[in-house]
This record gives structure tokens, sequence and C-alpha cells, in this order.
């Protein structure tokens, strides 16, 4: 496994400043284009309106198809907004409350005192899946082959319990990305609600917001004929462009597996905006930054990132990715403006450079 997926999966630091007087979003794409070779579709929406929305690339390197405006990408833990929103509805009916206890759940879970709030806000202390499954599943096999696949978030979790690795720190005590606390939500979300993740999200949001093409993909190495936009990862090496798509864990669910295009995220953004899905006082909660043990805030929500731009801007933003898939989802709730921007050539620079870019133009 590359030592870089645990890296995708998180927001990325951006520490570089550019000149963007006189420039539009379509002229930093175009430079991105020139000078970085960026391959995906974006969207740019300022002030209620659309400002640009393009693909440019391909979305198969074995058909060569070019990428269209309603390509379907990962999204990587971009997904993880929507985990967090199952939880929240769930909350809304009464279902559960945050403050419960993992253990509640899943009973046979080796930690003490982790509620379902430290998941969401990712101060668990839960040390990530992803090293343990490579380190202890199925290593006879390749990790493109099928015999090694995972079959889903039960493999993860009864190897968490079987292994118990050591805790990184009492829960509520710091702030650590965990992609472990998401996959514990995912399977919160079926015991309590008795459905699959897939089909309770399809029925509680993707359906009702007509986002008809997003769901919580069950993977296939080969193409798909109920998925004909769907978009494959790639990458370049000095050898030409090999694929970048297929990876054991790719059954995982809550931190990552959703597929979505450009129009179907911006829809859930009308959604957030419009308070479609939940109460008013609970969507609140989600853009609302969580606290340590010690009352300190840290600049996470339920499943996005708070963030204050300049001119007081009100912005919650998230980017993900796995194998080929780099995203990222910018809100700019005081002005309704947003930018969504999914790429499937495991470019994270270009990714980057946009993203700097865009927040300047975007926030000015």
């Amino acid at each position: 496994m590359q030592k870089g997926l645990i890296f995708i999966y998180l927001i990325f630091p951006i520490i570089f400043s550019c000149n963007i007087e006189n420039t539009s979003y379509e002229d930093i794409l175009n430079n991105q284009i020139r000078t970085g070779g960026f391959n995906g579709n974006v969207i740019v929406i300022e002030n209620g309106k659309t400002v640009l929305k393009r693909a440019h690339g391909i979305s198969n390197i074995h058909k060569g198809d070019s990428l269209v405006t309603n390509s379907v990408f990962r999204l990587g833990s971009v997904s993880k907004q929507f985990t967090a929103m199952a939880i929240t509805i769930l909350k809304d009916k009464g279902k559960l409350s945050y403050d419960q206890d993992v253990k509640e759940f899943i009973p046979n879970f080796p930690y003490n005192g982790v509620t379902i709030k430290h998941l969401l806000h990712h101060t668990s202390g839960l040390p990530d899946y992803l090293n343990l499954m490579v380190e202890h599943w199925k290593t006879e096999y390749k990790e493109d082959e099928p015999l090694r696949y995972i079959s889903g978030n039960e493999d993860i979790i009864q190897k968490i319990i079987e292994k118990k690795p050591e805790i990184l720190f009492r829960p509520g005590e710091k702030w650590e990305y965990s992609n472990t606390g998401y996959v514990l939500l995912a399977t919160i979300a079926e015991r309590v609600s008795g459905k699959s993740f897939d089909k309770f999200l399809n029925e509680m949001i993707f359906s009702p917001l007509g986002m008809t093409n997003t769901s919580v993909y069950n993977f296939k190495k080969e193409e798909d004929p109920d998925m004909p936009m769907r978009v494959f990862g790639f990458k370049e090496t000095p050898n030409g462009r090999v694929s970048n798509d297929v990876h054991f864990l790719n059954f995982a669910k809550g931190d990552g597996g959703i597929y979505s295009t450009l129009d179907d995220l911006l829809s859930w953004h009308r959604s957030l905006r419009d308070n479609k899905l939940i109460s008013k006082a609970t969507l609140k909660e989600i853009f609302t930054e969580g606290k340590l043990n010690n009352g300190e805030h840290i600049d996470y929500g339920l499943g996005w990132f708070i963030g204050e731009e300049k001119n007081n801007h009100k912005v919650v933003y998230h980017g993900g990715g796995w194998v080929g898939f780099g995203t990222y989802i910018y809100r700019d709730v005081t002005n309704d403006s947003v930018f969504i921007i999914l790429t499937n050539n495991s470019s994270w620079d270009d990714v980057k450079a946009l993203v700097e870019e865009f927040k300047e133009l975007i926030s000015s």
C-alpha cells in the first residue's frame, strides 16, 4: 500500500499565495490544465450563479473516453459529510444520541468511553484501520486480487476487535483525523436503521434530493452497465498511464465509498442551504466547531471542516481521495457560493493549486 493513502483522505494544508487580480476561474483552470495537466470536472457557483462548469480529460485510460460534466467520480473523504448527515437524521428521529457509547451498538468494541460525538469530531483517539488491514488482512494475496478484497465494514470491525490496536489518546483529549471513526458511524447507522448503509442513504438523502447519479457504490473492477458514466482512476508514470482504481479496501463504507457528479453535489449544497433534510437546530450542529475535553475548539464540525475566510465569510469544506481520485468541496455559506473539484488522475498538486486560487477569488 502506498504511504500516501492515509494522507490523501485528509484535508490538505495549502501554504502559498498567488496574485489573482483580474483573473477569472476559467483563466485559473486553463493555466492548471496547461502547466499541471489537470484531468477532471469543475463547477463554480458564485452568489447563486454558475460561473464555471467544465469537464477536461479522460474518464477511462483503456477506452480513452472523454470526461463529460455528468461523469460519476469516487468522492473519497467527501463522503464523510453524508455519513454525518445519516447520523444526524437518526438523531433527529430520536433513534440515537451523540453521547451514546459505541459499545451500545457494537458490544464487542474493545475501547471504553468512545461516543458517537467523538467519532463525528475525530476526537476518539482510535487508530486508523488502513495500516491494520494492510498488515493483517489476507496478506497471502496481492492487493488487487479479488480474493483479498474485504466484503465490507464488518471485516474491518472484526479485525479491530481481534487485534485491538493501541488507542492513540483518551477520547476527547485531542483531535486526529480518523477514517476508522466514520467506518464505525456507517455501521452504527446500519444497525440502528435496520437497513444497509447504501439503502439508508439512498432513501433518506439521495432520492429525496434527486441525486440520481449518487450511490454508495458496490465496487466492480470492470465496467459496470448499471453505472455507464463511471470514471476510472489512473496515474501517469514514466512508462505511460496505468490504472489506479483497484484496492482491496474499496468496499469500506462511511469514510469513503460514495460516487457522485457535479450536479448531484450541487443539489447537495442547495439542500444544505435550504435545510431540506433535518431540523434547523441540527443543521447548525453540523457546522459548529467541536470541543475537546478541556473546552478547546477544533476546526471540525460533523463531517465538515469549519473555517472563516476574509471578509468574515462563513465557510465549510472538505477534501478527499482514494486510489486515483482527488476531490474537494468548498462552500462559502455567507454568499451562497460553492466550488467542487473532481479528479481521477492521482494529481494532488492540481487539486491543491485550484483550491488555493479559487478560495482567493470566491471570497474576494
